[in-house]
C-alpha cells in the first residue's frame, strides 16, 4: 500500500509541475513578468530584471538564445522595395494628421490652438513630447502657465498617453483614461527604477500590498504602451509593447527575436544553509523552464514567418495557409503546444503589430494552380480592388469576384459580399453616395 501512496505522490507532484510549465508557454511578456515578480516576492533566490519600454533608453543587447535568423531565401536590402521606410514615414505622418485633427476640435480659441501646434511639432513618433516645456513656451511666446494649461488639454488626445514628458507620465495617462489609476499603482509609477531591478521587497513595502496583488499590478502596468504614437492606428488590444520583433538587416536578411525591452531576465542568487535548498532548487527550475519558453517561442516564430515571408515583403495579399499542425510536425511538437504558444503574443513587423495568431491563416479558395489562398488574402485583394476603383463608379460584388477571377481567384458573388462587409466596405452604391459627397 506505502508504494501506491509513493507512486500517486510522486506522478500528482510530476503532473503540477507539467501544468505550471505549461501555463508559463501560454503567458505573454506582461503575465510572465507578474508571474516572476510574484514568485520572486517569495524566493530569495531568485532575482529579477524587468526593462521598461523607454524611448530614451537603448534596450539592452540581445544574446544569440533571444533570436532566430529566418532560413533562406532572403534578397540583399539594395534590391528590396523599402517597405520599412516608407511603412515608418506613412505612421509619422499619420499621427501628426491624426492629431491635428483632434487639435481642431478640442480648442476653440485661436490663441490657444497655435500654441497646441507649436507642440504637435515637438510630438515624436513614439508619442512622447520631444522638447522641454520651457523651450515650447519660448518658441510660442506664451508664458510657462499657458504652456501648461494648454499641455494639459492635450493629454486628452485619443490615444491616451501622447504628449508624455516621461515614462511614468505616459503609463499614468492611459492609467487615468481607463479609471485605473489606483493609489498602489500610483506608488509602483513612482517606484518604476525599482520594477526594473526587480526589487520586490522594496516594491511590496512601498506599494503596501502584498505578492499577488503585485503580480496583478505589474501584469497591467505592462500590458500598458509606453509607445503611442507607434501603434496609434491599430486594434485597441494591439496597443501595447510587443513580445517580439520581426525585422531586416541591412543585408536583406530576416530576423526574429524576443523584445528585450519587454522579456523578464532571470538570475540565480545562491543563499547558504539549508532552509534555502528548496528555494534556490525552485529558482533554477524556474530559470530553466522561462528560458525553453523563450527558445520554443522563438523557434515557432522562426518558422511561422519563414513561411509567410511572402506577407512581410509584399502584404496581405501573399499570406499563406498555415496550422497549428502544419507547425507542430515542423518542430516536432504537440500540436496543443504551438496553439498555447500563438496565443496573445504581439510581433512587431515593418507592417505594424501583429498578433501571431494573424500568421495562422485558414484556406479560402483555391487559385487555378492548385494551390489554397486564405481567406485574408482574399480580403485584402478585395480591399486593393476597392481601393483602386474608379470614385464615380464603384465595382459592385459582381464585378470584384470577376477581376478576382481574372487573377486566377473563383470567388463567388456571396463570399464577395460577406468578405468585403467583414473588412468594414459598404456596397458599391454606399461607396458612391460616399465619395460623391467628400468631393
Amino acid at each position: 500500500m506505502s508504494g501506491l501512496h509513493l507512486q500517486q505522490g510522486t506522478s500528482q507532484r510530476l503532473t503540477q509541475v507539467m501544468q505550471r510549465a505549461i501555463g508559463l508557454l501560454q503567458m505573454d511578456h506582461a503575465d510572465l513578468a507578474g508571474f516572476l515578480i510574484a514568485e520572486a516576492a517569495e524566493n530569495p533566490c531568485l532575482t529579477l530584471t524587468l526593462p521598461q519600454a523607454d524611448p530614451d533608453t537603448d534596450a539592452p543587447d540581445r544574446t544569440d538564445a533571444e533570436r532566430r535568423t529566418l532560413p533562406g531565401p532572403w534578397r540583399p536590402a539594395f534590391l528590396g522595395s523599402g517597405d520599412e521606410i516608407d511603412t515608418l514615414r506613412a505612421q509619422a505622418d499619420g499621427l501628426h494628421a491624426h492629431v491635428a485633427r483632434q487639435i481642431g476640435l478640442i480648442f476653440r480659441d485661436a490663441r490657444a490652438r497655435d500654441i497646441a501646434m507649436i507642440f504637435l511639432e515637438h510630438l515624436e513618433p513614439s508619442g512622447w513630447l520631444g522638447a522641454p516645456l520651457e523651450d515650447i513656451a519660448r518658441q510660442a511666446g506664451c508664458s510657462m502657465a499657458e504652456a501648461e494649461a494648454v499641455l494639459t488639454r492635450l493629454h486628452e488626445v485619443e490615444p491616451a498617453g501622447l504628449f508624455a514628458r516621461s515614462l511614468a507620465e505616459c503609463l499614468r495617462l492611459q492609467l487615468e483614461e481607463a479609471g485605473e489609476l489606483t493609489l498602489p499603482m500610483a506608488r509602483l509609477l513612482d517606484a518604476l527604477p525599482l520594477l526594473a531591478k526587480g526589487d520586490t521587497a522594496a516594491l511590496l513595502s512601498r506599494c503596501e500590498v502584498d505578492a499577488e496583488e503585485l503580480a496583478a499590478l505589474v501584469t497591467r502596468l505592462r500590458r500598458l504602451d509606453p509607445k503611442p504614437g507607434s501603434h496609434f492606428d491599430d486594434a485597441p488590444e494591439l496597443r501595447r509593447a510587443p513580445d517580439l520583433i520581426a525585422e531586416r538587416d541591412e543585408l536583406g536578411q530576416w530576423h526574429v527575436a524576443l523584445n528585450s525591452a519587454t522579456a523578464p531576465r532571470i538570475a540565480i542568487t545562491p543563499h547558504g544553509g539549508a532552509e534555502h535548498r528548496t528555494a534556490l532548487k525552485e529558482a533554477r527550475w524556474l530559470e530553466r523552464t522561462v528560458s525553453r519558453r523563450n527558445a520554443l517561442v522563438l523557434d515557432v516564430a522562426a518558422h511561422v514567418l519563414s513561411v509567410q515571408r511572402e506577407f512581410l515583403e509584399q502584404g496581405p495579399v501573399h499570406l499563406k495557409p498555415l496550422s497549428c499542425a502544419d507547425v507542430a510536425e515542423k518542430l516536432g511538437v504537440h500540436e496543443t503546444t504551438i496553439n498555447r504558444v500563438r496565443n496573445g503574443l504581439l510581433i512587431q513587423t515593418p507592417r505594424g503589430m501583429m498578433s501571431m495568431r494573424a500568421f495562422f491563416a485558414r484556406g479560402g479558395t483555391g487559385h487555378r494552380d492548385g494551390s489554397h489562398v486564405p481567406a485574408e488574402a482574399i480580403s485584402a485583394r478585395i480591399a486593393d480592388l476597392i481601393a483602386a476603383e474608379r470614385p464615380d463608379k464603384p465595382l459592385t460584388d459582381q464585378q470584384l469576384a470577376t477581376r478576382l477571377a481574372e487573377v486566377g481567384l473563383r470567388v463567388s458573388r456571396r463570399t464577395v459580399s460577406n468578405r468585403r462587409r467583414m473588412a468594414g466596405f459598404p456596397n458599391a452604391a454606399e461607396r458612391q453616395i460616399s465619395k460623391g459627397r467628400e468631393e
